[in-house]
This record gives C-alpha cells, sequence and structure tokens, in this order.
C-alpha cells in the first residue's frame, strides 16, 4: 500500500507565485477602481460647483437694481461698476442674507496663473442715519480658474447699441446685459454666461438716494 505524499516544495512556490500574482491583480483593478471613482465624484463635485455658481449668478445679474451705493466726485450717484475683472451693483442677496435686505455685491476674478478664482462679497445697505457700508469676507464662487473676464452691453448716451466689451463707462445706469466668461482648469467646461438685467437701466431714484448717501457723507 503506497503511502501518500504532500506537496513537493517547487509545488509550493508555484501555487504561492500564482497567488501572490493573483493578489497584485485584484490590487491593481481595486486601485484603478478607487481612482475612477475619485475621478468621478471630483468631476461630479466640480459641476456642482459651476451649475451652483451660475444659478447664483444668474440670480443675482438678473435682479441687480439702479440703486445708487456711492457719490462720484462730481456728486453724480453710482449705481454699477464694473470692468474686466470687478464689477459692483446692488442686488437682493442669497438666501441665507434674505432677512437682510438688499445687498451691495461685488464679483472679483482674482489670483495668478491657474489659480485664479471667482468671488463674491456682500455688504448690507444701510438705510438714512444708520452705519456706513462694512463688506463681509468673500466667497469663492469658483476655483482653479486659468483664465475669465466680465463683458457687458448696453446703451450710450445717444441710445446706440454699444456692443460686448470689457468696461462699463456709464455708472449711473445699469448696462442691459452682462457675461461671465470663465475657462476652467481640468477640462471642465463653463457653459456660456449672458445675464439680461431685468430693470430699466435708467429708472434711479435721485431724490432718496442722495438724500441718504449725503447724511453717510456728513460727518
Amino acid at each position: 500500500m503506497k503511502k501518500s505524499r504532500g506537496f513537493s516544495l517547487m509545488e509550493t512556490i508555484a501555487a504561492l507565485a500564482l497567488l501572490a500574482l493573483l493578489l497584485l491583480g485584484v490590487t491593481a483593478a481595486l486601485q484603478t477602481l478607487t481612482r475612477s471613482t475619485r475621478a468621478g465624484m471630483a468631476r461630479s463635485q466640480r459641476l456642482d460647483e459651476v451649475r451652483a455658481a451660475q444659478g447664483y449668478l444668474r440670480h443675482a445679474l438678473a435682479n441687480a437694481m439702479p440703486y445708487p451705493w456711492s457719490l462720484a466726485h462730481d456728486r453724480s450717484m453710482i449705481v454699477f461698476q464694473g470692468d474686466a475683472s470687478e464689477l459692483v451693483f446692488v442686488a437682493p442677496g442669497p438666501g441665507y442674507l434674505a432677512a437682510s435686505g438688499l445687498q451691495l455685491q461685488k464679483l472679483q476674478i482674482i489670483g495668478d496663473g491657474d489659480q485664479r478664482r471667482l468671488e463674491a462679497a456682500f455688504a448690507p445697505l444701510a438705510l438714512r442715519g444708520g452705519s456706513p457700508i462694512v463688506p463681509a469676507d468673500p466667497e469663492t464662487l469658483v476655483s482653479d480658474v486659468v483664465s475669465g473676464r466680465f463683458v457687458y452691453n448696453g446703451m450710450d448716451d445717444q441710445g446706440h447699441l454699444l456692443g460686448w466689451q470689457e468696461r462699463w463707462p456709464y455708472a449711473t445706469r445699469l448696462p442691459t446685459m452682462v457675461g461671465v466668461e470663465l475657462v476652467l482648469k481640468g477640462g471642465v467646461r463653463w457653459p456660456v454666461l449672458a445675464v439680461p438685467l431685468r430693470m430699466d437701466p435708467r429708472a434711479v431714484n435721485g431724490r432718496e438716494g442722495l438724500a441718504r448717501l449725503t447724511t453717510f457723507a456728513k460727518p
């Protein structure tokens, strides 16, 4: 009667080598799946960031008001200021600031290289006899911006269409449209955004604005 024998050393080594190869394959597959999942989640978060920023910009700009918030050197009332990298206007604030009333809102594209960002800052508009406007800390709307600019469209003093330009030259009234153009890092596309302003650009309450701003100007 033959005695049963165990595995030889070579057979054991070969089995361990096959098991190691199998584990390496499983580990590589898991790492690839993890990287793919993380990339998908990062892209999804990036798209959510873009959608949220565009939603805010559409709402804020569409509801911009010809509300005087400062006086120029010639004592003309400023209701809107805008160039390629910054714009300032008055509109109702986002939901969490709804109880604070109208907000002076500033949008800025700041930073260097491909690390620019689009920021928004808010300041409540004080009523006559109240405290001067104090801006709050800015909030980042979109990060990792490669390049970007604000552009404006509207009418000149003679009622002629100006066309798109990087600076709004008429601070005493609103433009008719504002565009936000961004190039984002990482291949995520910024959809074309051109927002028509709903308010009549020339509907400025000059008397009330001058009285209020003059109150703040007094020592």
